[in-house]
């Protein structure tokens, strides 16, 4: 695998000539005026979160309130299967989603291969946020409800709940639909316990090959009162003790109290068809907390909204095909889950009807599952869906949006051209900002039916080099649940090129890339991000924690009015450093230098630099590296600069070992220049700086 490995240690700025030097974490905003002063230029970040389940949180919204860090290297990763080869060259299967607790504790599934058949081996893993030291491992009897070649492996169902107000625990599904509760997340050594929904513990464990064929079918969902809810189905026949079951339904399970509901989907009422929960789909909550929303599947596919006290049926709709009002589905390889937003509306992915592989639809309804608003106007739809959950994006971090909505939603746009023959489909796979309150302009690109306007955009940016019928084919992104980054405002996307991406609201441009394994077709992954601002994806079944590192001091070399400090800083800061102003007869110039510290590197083939910049106007940006062996820094590349920000991107092929010290360092400038006298201040930010060998 090709790494980029890439360190930030520190950042130091000064105008020239007053040789004012200050540490500074390259991953935050700096703004630096010929005076040097630094304002912010972000709002301050409220308290970092954890990452609970699929989606964040119970609601799979998919917002992150921190600020998460620039992803310039990967900091550590760890296996999620330990055989990633039996799937040749497709990794067919739906991983559980990372977690992260509050206390910066990572925890994940992991499948191993080593005893039973089929593959079918679950354990769940705790690891330190900080460096993915091991902290934990529980081990499972988990059987999933679906394993390769059979289908796409199904999920692993795991989650994180709440056990007191400072600490969390894991709740992770084992066999026979049963539940193993470990009390802490983020401890080495805690309690575990079991639980059968439907059984006492003696009962189960005296017939726990009878109950086998009860299998949890879809990632768990905690509220904050310690009940976990989930899907179940049953694939063969059970005794009658338990035939209250039925084929499958939703179970609720309190980790605190032991007190458990089941709700089958016979008894449900409404259709006498359904037989399970739709597989994969994670159960949402209301944001009041007294309603979940769950996909049903039977002859009709269905969303139901059921009350969280005894799981009783509120509400429920058919899941329709808005082009051709035939029935919509919820099919085994997707990973599609509901979706609660903020006023309560509520997001579903389907499979439209027909096949169109390339399609399916988001469809939207309010929380009493109505698709018509109090005007009888219907709500719009969104032009995919079948794989994939909706996320909010809050429309004031997108600046080009001018409509009224207070939120919009992002979703995978993909256009696969696998085989041919999808008709419309010509591989042009995007993701999408959508407005989910009009669809006054966009047209589905299909069906050519009225869809929530597009609002952004932004394509795939690795061609396939596979499909002669369509050259300009790209690799489509392998999401299903994107991390929306409010302060940064952008989000968290990884491709099937094997790289992850930073989508910027702002620009509407991919502002970060990290390469992480050759490019794998695979089923969909989701993103997230941690209390610390790191940030986590998958990747050709290798969890990857990406970041930086913050700078850890501030240093003043000269001038009388020097103040400042800086601590625990990644982005949003805006009262670090003051120093004195500088009056110059000539061009003023500024400059950023950041050391990095890339590890031991034994004859790097390629170094690299990139950054984002922005200036006044009028202003040359020029990018040095200090070369070990004159000792000077060489010029690399220039790039003019203005108000708006440019991409910095240099590569050093050859002789790239020579900005690379013994002790495994590097120091690179970005300096800008105002040709004309400085008698006015003028702007230096940078965004990002990452250096990397490779």
């Amino acid at each position: 695998m090709k790494g980029l490995i890439a360190q930030v240690m520190s950042v130091r700025a000064y105008a020239v000539p007053l040789g004012n030097y200050v540490y500074y974490n390259c991953t935050r905003m700096f703004r630096f005026l010929s005076a040097l002063a630094i304002a912010a230029t972000l709002p301050t970040a409220v308290l970092a979160q954890g990452w609970l389940c699929y989606g964040g949180n119970p609601q799979h919204s998919g917002l992150f309130n921190g600020a998460s860090q620039t992803a310039s290297l990967i900091k550590w990763q760890a296996s999620l299967d330990d055989d990633r080869a039996y799937y040749g060259d497709e990794v067919l299967i739906h991983y559980a989603a990372p977690m992260v607790t509050p206390s910066n504790t990572v925890v994940h599934g992991y499948r191993y291969t080593t005893a039973g058949p089929d593959y079918d081996n679950w354990s769940v893993i705790g690891r330190t946020g900080a460096n993915g030291k091991l902290l934990w491992q529980m081990d499972t009897d988990f059987s999933a409800a679906l394993i390769y070649p059979n289908d796409w492996t199904t999920v692993y169902p795991i989650t994180l709940f709440q056990t007191s107000t400072t600490k969390r625990g894991v709740a992770a599904a084992a066999s026979g639909g049963s539940i193993m509760v470990r009390s802490s997340a983020d401890t080495a050594s805690s309690a575990s316990t079991r639980i059968a929904f439907y059984t006492t513990l003696t009962d189960f464990n005296t017939n726990k090959s009878a109950y086998a064929p009860i299998k949890i079918n879809t990632p768990l969902t905690a509220d904050s009162l310690g009940n976990i809810y989930f899907g179940y189905e049953v694939t063969a026949s059970v005794p009658t003790s338990v035939a209250s079951i039925g084929t499958g339904g939703i179970a609720k399970v309190n980790v605190l109290t032991g007190v458990t509901t089941y709700k089958s989907v016979e008894s449900m009422g409404f259709d006498s068809s359904l037989s399970r929960p739709g597989m994969n789909a994670a159960p949402a909550l209301s944001l009041d907390g007294n309603y979940i929303y769950v996909g049903l599947v039977g002859n009709t596919d269905y969303l139901a909204k059921l009350a969280t006290k005894d799981l009783s049926v509120s509400a429920h709709v058919a899941l329709i095909d808005p082009s051709n009002s035939g029935n919509a589905g919820l099919i085994n390889q997707s990973s599609a889950s509901p979706m609660v937003a903020t006023d309560g509306h509520v997001f579903m992915g389907v499979f439209g009807n027909g096949w169109r592989e390339s399609h399916g639809w988001m469809l939207q309804y309010d929380l009493n599952l109505s698709q018509v608003d109090g005007n009888g106007k219907t709500f719009p739809v969104g032009s995919f869906g079948w794989d994939d959950t909706a996320v909010v994006v809050p429309a004031n971090i997108v600046p080009s949006y001018k409509g009224t909505a207070k939120y919009l939603i992002l979703t995978k746009y993909n256009n696969y051209d696998d085989d041919g023959s999808d008709p419309g489909a010509d591989g042009l796979n995007h993701v999408a900002v959508l407005d989910p309150t009009s669809n006054s302009i966009s047209k589905d690109r299909q069906s050519g039916i009225a869809v929530m306007n597009e609002v952004l955009l932004v394509l795939g940016p690795t061609k396939t080099n596979d499909d002669s019928a369509h050259p300009d084919a790209v690799n489509e992104w392998c999401i299903n649940s994107a991390a929306v980054d409010i302060n940064r405002k952008g989000a968290i996307i990884n491709s099937e090129d094997g790289h992850m991406y930073r989508w910027s609201f702002v620009t509407n441009t991919l502002v970060e890339v990290i390469d992480l394994a050759p490019a794998t077709g695979e089923a969909y992954t989701e993103t997230a991000i941690g209390p610390d601002g790191q940030i986590y994806v998958i990747n050709n079944s290798i969890m990857f924690a990406l970041g930086s590192n913050n700078a850890t001091s501030v240093i003043t070399i000269q001038g009388s009015h020097s103040t400042g400090t800086l601590q625990n800083i990644w982005y949003d800061d805006g009262k670090s450093f003051t120093a004195d102003a500088v009056s110059t007869t000539s061009g003023q110039v500024v400059t950023i230098e950041a050391d990095f510290a890339l590890g031991k590197v034994t004859s790097p083939s390629t170094f690299t630099i990139a950054g984002i910049v922005s200036a006044g106007k009028s202003v040359t940006g020029t990018i040095f590296a200090y070369n070990n062996s004159t000792r000077v820094f060489d010029k690399l590349g220039t790039v003019s600069l203005s108000s708006a920000p440019s991409i910095v991107n240099v590569a050093v092929t050859t002789g790239a070992g020579k900005y690379v010290s013994s002790t495994g360092t590097a120091r690179v400038r970005i300096q800008a220049l105002q040709p004309t006298q400085a008698r006015t201040q003028f702007p230096l930010m940078i965004d990002q700086i990452t250096c990397g060998v490779q």
